[in-house]
């Protein structure tokens, strides 16, 4: 654990390819559901890769990863915040929006509900 609190798991939802993330998920699956001392789940690293990936793209294979193995996923919120609006609060430029849009759409359909929260 990092000083922020954030496990391997976080990082790799960060930085890193959709195999590294599924290594490290069949090590510690509990990792998860782990939160950083600021209260971010993997699935908000996984999305704030996005902006901080040299590959954005890699950052919707992560989520969808992460959805597919605990649906429980979508009802993960930081500060009150759900996924979908958090996804939105993003900082995007003409390179990621695309890719940001896409990561909305993998929120949305995981969960429709959260647009009406």
């Amino acid at each position: 654990t990092s000083v922020n609190g954030m496990l391997p798991f976080h990082c790799a939802c960060l930085k890193n390819t959709v195999a590294t993330v599924e290594y490290l998920y069949k090590l510690y699956p509990d990792a998860i559901n782990q939160t950083t001392s600021r209260g971010f789940y993997p699935i908000h690293s996984a999305m704030m890769g996005v902006e901080n990936r040299d590959d954005p793209l890699a950052a919707v294979g992560t989520v969808k990863y992460l959805f597919d193995f605990d649906p429980n996923v979508k009802f993960q919120k930081v500060n009150e915040i759900s996924l979908i609006e958090f996804a939105c609060q993003g900082g995007f430029n003409d390179k990621t929006i695309e890719v940001a849009l896409e990561v909305i759409q993998v929120i949305y359909n995981a969960h429709p509900e959260a647009i009406e929260e």
